[in-house]
């Protein structure tokens, strides 16, 4: 049966014995660098935050100045539910896991079905394993105060316990792995995050609503009255074209450009010309692509930039001709380990490998597109 939002919903990382683990020496929050800044209220409302007794006790030293815990184990993570969008944001090849955690009677708001407000004390985590082994757990919680905030949380290699880390990490090339992979500092996080009105990626309409969404889904959000009002659809489907390669293509643009790619004042690439965002509003009523803007601000439109190649006027989607399209071009290229500061690529942080079954439904759309623009 299925629990709902606030109960027990993923398998216990073992979090007393992780607990115990804030009570040792080094765990006692340090003091602000800057004296004059006050110290922020805790993130709290999270569930057990270690069960209890001791560890709670423990728990309760382990905030850090931003209001954070230290240890990834004090956050209450045993309290959320997972989920999975239907397009996800590529990592390099990492496996990802995601949990929520709303409190107990928190309603998100929807009066704009496009950009999801959500409740005070919603906790949201993405675990990412690489090799197989878990690397990183990066947090967002948006306190009582309205305010969000973030960290990531860095793995031991026993995998027994994930300690705050706000420097970032580069992990070279090891057994499997071919190339390096980047755990981000909290800045770089939000060159992605910012570009919506909340910084939530993934936990909303587009992401929850479409086929092959998992976990807590859209439909399950609105079966458990955790909207403020009824939402005007449980089921979102991208639109086709004549191609038929449409839907794959632009889901993949949503999921890995749009959060930068659109029209909010925070965007990262808010002077781009693209907008790769979809948005419940483009599709629900015409439901053609031509209405999308990731087709009517990229299609045949001039890019600011120059073809890196030869330096001639180029498309952002050039129909027919993949090779000779800015998207592809930039999507299917990387910096080679951070050696080559000429070389662009996109997305153009924290990622060293192209997404080569991603990038090849781009390829496989544009190179199906009928009628070479003019």
């Amino acid at each position: 049966m299925r629990l709902p939002l606030g109960i027990v919903a993923v398998v216990s990382l073992g979090v007393a014995a992780q607990a115990a683990a804030c009570s040792s020496s080094d765990s006692t929050p340090s003091a602000p660098v800057d004296a004059g800044v006050p110290e922020a209220a805790p993130i709290d409302s999270g569930g057990t935050d270690a069960g209890g007794g001791d560890d709670a006790s423990a728990c309760a030293k382990d905030i850090d100045v931003d209001g954070l815990y230290k240890h990834l184990a004090c956050t209450g993570i045993e309290s959320g539910v997972a989920f999975k969008p239907a397009n996800e944001f590529w990592s390099d090849g990492a496996e990802k896991s995601r949990w929520v955690y709303l409190p107990p009677g928190a309603k998100i708001d929807i009066t704009d079905f496009d950009e999801w407000v959500y409740p005070n004390g919603m906790k949201l985590w993405k675990e990412f394993k690489v090799d197989g082994k878990k690397v990183e757990t990066r947090l967002f919680a948006k306190g009582d105060d309205g305010t969000w905030r973030h960290t990531v949380y860095r793995w031991n290699d026993a995998e027994t316990e994930a300690v705050k880390k706000t420097i970032g990490e580069l992990l070279p090339p090891n057994g499997t792995r071919t190339s390096t992979y980047e755990i981000p500092n909290t800045t770089q996080c939000n060159a992605c995050h910012d570009g919506r009105k909340e910084p939530v990626l993934g936990f909303d309409a587009m992401g929850l609503g479409v086929s092959g969404a998992t976990g807590m889904t859209l439909a399950m959000l609105a079966s458990d009255g955790r909207f403020t009002v009824t939402p005007p659809t449980t089921t979102i489907t991208i639109p086709e074209d004549s191609t038929t390669k449409a839907a794959a293509a632009l889901g993949w643009l949503h999921a890995n450009c749009g959060h930068c790619h659109n029209d909010n004042s925070g965007a990262y690439a808010l002077y781009a010309k693209p907008k790769f965002i979809i948005k419940p509003s483009d599709i629900a009523d015409a439901g053609a692509v031509t209405t999308m803007r990731a087709w009517t601000s990229s299609v045949c439109v001039a890019a600011n930039g120059l073809n890196p190649d030869g330096g001639t006027a180029i498309k952002i989607i050039e129909k027919m001709q993949p090779d000779n399209s800015l998207a592809v071009i930039l999507s299917g290229q990387r910096n080679p380990e951070g050696t080559d500061p000429d070389t662009r690529q996109m997305p153009p942080m924290v990622t060293r490998r192209v997404d080569t079954v991603g990038h090849q439904k781009l390829v496989d759309w544009v190179a199906a597109l009928p009628d070479p623009c003019n």
